[in-house]
């Protein structure tokens, strides 16, 4: 009976991808089309009809494309992420109210943003630890001044989306500590970061603490060879932030979110191994800071 469920709810899961990527292709076509008659307007001599006609037209491709993909990650978040999750947490909660994670509470360093926003939270239990899971998205708004009109819009920019991860290991440590990629503007100016002695530990990454030599205490060595390890199999750049009262922070700028179809190229079973993979990358870094 439950494989029967199983396979009626990624019957529809596949119907949905398919009807997605219509969606999709929709979208672009009238988005292709607005920006052609915003452009013709330019033109010929400004003609602000034709540009505005072509503004409503391409917003009403983009919006088109953003609900198509919106729908297939909820069929896909209702279909696979409970089975998904339930492998690896105990005690799973869907949506919890209020959630536990909060990306302002963290040392992580991110990029300028107006808005802060988190989304498909996850709440469970990995292995004794609470643990929690969310997409965050960053936006910066801007206003500008159209010159075919005068008017003042707003602009609204998606300057981040990762994605985050908080456990609390149940274990207190002595100081903060906040691991994150080193960039060329680092080197360029080099950026003050504590050397730890591991040569690509150093290149790869910035770490920051109030308390250099505990810091390095807890950052052991094998600690530092199994971060290493998980960077060759990350799925963007992360960053990690401890805290003394034991909560860890992993966030990832992935570009998605959590159990996002992305691009809708892969069946169920597809997405299926791709969640359980990244899943396991997040516990993998949990299990690092876990012990001594």
């Amino acid at each position: 009976m439950t494989e029967q469920k199983t396979n009626r709810t990624e019957e529809q899961l596949e119907q949905e991808l398919r009807k997605s990527k219509g969606g999709k292709l929709s979208g672009k076509i009238l988005s292709m089309l607005g920006v052609v008659i915003a452009v013709a307007g330019i033109i010929l001599g400004g003609n602000l009809v034709l540009v505005v006609i072509g503004g409503v037209i391409l917003g009403l491709g983009q919006m088109v494309q953003g609900k198509s993909k919106e729908q297939s990650d909820r069929q896909a978040f209702d279909a696979i992420a409970p089975d998904i999750v339930g492998t690896v947490f105990e005690n799973v909660q869907m949506n919890p109210d209020p959630p536990l994670l909060d990306a302002n509470d963290t040392n992580i360093p991110l990029p300028n943003h107006t808005c802060c926003s988190g989304s498909g939270y996850i709440r469970g239990t990995y292995r004794g630890l609470n643990t929690e899971l969310c997409t965050v998205r960053l936006t910066e708004v801007s206003e500008f001044q159209r010159e075919e009109t005068g008017m003042w819009e707003k602009n609204e920019q998606v300057v981040y989306t990762g994605q985050w991860m908080l456990s609390e290991l149940n274990r207190e440590f002595p100081t903060w500590l906040t691991i994150w990629p080193r960039d060329k503007m680092d080197k360029l100016f080099r950026s003050k970061t504590i050397e730890t002695g591991n040569e690509d530990f150093d290149k790869r990454f910035n770490l920051s603490s109030d308390d250099e030599e505990v810091a390095l205490r807890i950052l052991s060595p094998d600690r530092m060879e199994r971060i290493l390890a998980l960077a060759g199999s990350s799925i963007g750049k992360f960053a990690v932030n401890l805290k003394p009262d034991g909560r860890l922070y992993i966030a990832v700028h992935s570009g998605h979110g959590f159990f996002d179809v992305g691009k809708g190229r892969e069946n169920p079973a597809q997405l299926r191994e791709r969640f359980a993979r990244e899943l396991r990358w997040f516990t993998d870094m949990i299990e690092v800071f876990c012990g001594e």
